[in-house]
């Protein structure tokens, strides 16, 4: 008995969990849109329709406007989000901007075919712009602090010492002379004279004598 009661149970979660996974979609797609109709501002991818009525269709949009984007180009995945694009006929809204993020200006109304009145996915285009593309600039690096040592006291300078002036007797010292004389020449003046007085005494006492 125990046993029945906890597959039922389980049985039970699964459908709820099940249910909500399927609902999911549908809700996230109420939340993007406005339950009412009119003029509404979009963000989103542009791109093709394929097998919707549409020619274009604006996936994966947001209310609002946007100032710039990072990244201009988009490849997003055309799910139950995705919005309709009427009256881009003559807009020049084409092949040039597709599969890049535009803003789109229009009227919201129920999507053409379904009976559900609450299924407001259609929007008339009235105008539309590309979002600008602003790539960040990176910081720029901080400047690099270098520190410096700090100064090394200088060893003190002894003064030099008083230079006490030397006493002097007033007069100037007499060169001395180089000594460039010889006393040969004073010899020889000497022995010269002599010889001539001894000559001359020997002549005066031989002529005494005769």
């Amino acid at each position: 008995m125990t046993v029945q009661r906890l597959r039922r149970v389980l049985t039970v979660t699964l459908v709820v969990c099940g249910a909500a996974a399927v609902a999911t979609p549908r809700v996230q797609a109420q939340e993007v849109l406005p339950t009412e109709g009119g003029m509404i501002t979009l963000v989103g991818c542009f791109l093709p329709g394929g097998s919707h009525h549409s020619k274009y269709v604006l996936a994966k949009p947001i209310m609002g406007s946007v100032a710039s984007v990072t990244d201009g180009t988009c490849a997003a995945p055309i799910d139950e989000t995705a919005v309709e694009l009427k009256d881009t006929a003559g807009r020049h809204l084409g092949e040039g901007m597709l599969n890049h993020v535009i803003e789109v200006t229009g009227r919201l109304e129920k999507l053409e075919g379904t009976t559900d009145a609450k299924d407001l996915r259609e929007v008339h285009v009235r105008s539309f712009r590309p979002v600008p593309v602003v790539i960040p600039t990176p910081a720029a690096p901080a400047p690099e602090v270098r520190y410096m040592p700090a100064p090394q006291p200088q060893a003190a300078i002894p003064p030099l010492p008083d230079e006490k002036p030397v006493a002097t007797s007033g007069t100037a010292p007499i060169p001395a002379l180089p000594k460039t004389a010889s006393p040969l020449p004073l010899f020889g003046m000497i022995s010269l004279l002599s010889l001539s007085g001894a000559l001359s005494l020997h002549l005066v006492g031989r002529r005494r004598r005769e």
